[in-house]
């Protein structure tokens, strides 16, 4: 009868260490199914996350450059004829032009270009280091369409010669 109980006891203990080992291991399971969980929430979360930043971004460059053509027409509105003129000037180099333009801006024209120029270096710093390559280049490819289109504008008003000045690239 000792036999039996101590081999019944054995039983029991076999048991006890093979439940525990497989609650072991399914609790190391279930940890690591959690931790699986976890780290794709915040995945997901960091890309939302980008997402916002990317979205929110854009919406203030896309604000930014509103307020850069709004800056432009409104400076293109106070040029004189004499201004005008000189931008037209198919004889001067763009050298030439721009000395010959700024002995002749006014002090209203020439607040109007600093805040330009600012707004410019604000535009830079807010996207220097925040934008991926591909980012980055999406926006010097809308950079050169809005420069496109600037020349097309220019052009149309000075006889077609795409306002390079004088005629030879420069």
């Amino acid at each position: 009868m000792k036999q039996q109980i101590k081999y019944v006891l054995i039983g029991i203990a076999a048991m006890l260490i093979t439940n525990g080992t497989v609650m072991a291991q399914s609790q190391e399971q279930v940890m690591a199914k959690n931790q699986e969980q976890v780290k794709t929430q915040n995945k997901e979360q960091v890309k939302a996350q980008n997402k916002e930043q990317v979205k929110a971004q854009n919406k203030e460059q896309l604000k930014n450059q509103e307020k850069t053509q709004a800056m432009l027409q409104e400076f293109k509105s106070t040029l004189t004829e004499e201004q005008k003129a000189i931008l037209q000037n198919q004889e001067m180099t763009r050298e030439q032009k721009h000395e010959a333009l700024q002995e002749c801006f006014s002090e209203e024209q020439k607040t109007m270009l600093q805040q330009n120029k600012e707004v410019r270096e604000q535009n830079r710093e807010m996207v220097k280091g925040n934008l991926s390559e591909a980012q980055k280049e999406q926006i010097r490819n809308n950079g050169r369409e809005q420069g496109k289109e600037t020349q097309k504008e220019n052009s149309a008003g000075n006889g077609g010669n795409g306002g390079s000045g004088n005629g030879n690239g420069r």
